[in-house]
């Protein structure tokens, strides 16, 4: 049994002495524009403060990604992003794709919450902890 514990050690200790961020690891997983953008607009609701009743159900309505959910006062979450062909075509420092501008737009009811890139979103939120 101590072997394994010493074994699970060493990998934590190698895995935190090569400073991998969270955004590193997480967006392979993501593996998709609308992952993104499901996981920034989340962020962005958290960030705010939103109190969330139904959580944002994204779908692909060309040419954009559309995700709506609801709040517990009963006001509309709805955000937007623009598809672009090269997502996936570019990787970050890390070797993890990014995507490369997706604009973001979250509205709750009628104020705009937030309006800019999914991918400085995906890396505030994934530095936070490191």
């Amino acid at each position: 049994m101590r072997p394994r514990i010493a074994a699970a050690a060493a990998a934590l200790a190698l895995v935190s002495a090569t400073g991998c961020s969270q955004v590193a690891q997480l967006q392979p997983v993501a593996g998709a524009q609308i992952s993104a953008v499901r996981t920034a607009t989340n962020n962005v609701l958290v960030e705010q403060g939103v109190s969330i009743q139904v959580a944002p159900v994204c779908e692909f309505i060309d040419p954009l990604f559309e995700c709506r959910g609801s709040t517990t006062e009963g006001a509309e979450i709805r955000s937007e992003a623009e598809i672009l062909s090269e997502y996936g075509e570019t990787t970050d420092e890390w070797g993890a794709y990014v995507p490369a501008d997706v604009s973001l737009v979250v509205t709750v009811g009628a104020d705009t919450v937030y309006d800019g890139n999914v991918e400085d979103v995906l890396l505030r939120n994934g530095q936070e902890g490191s």
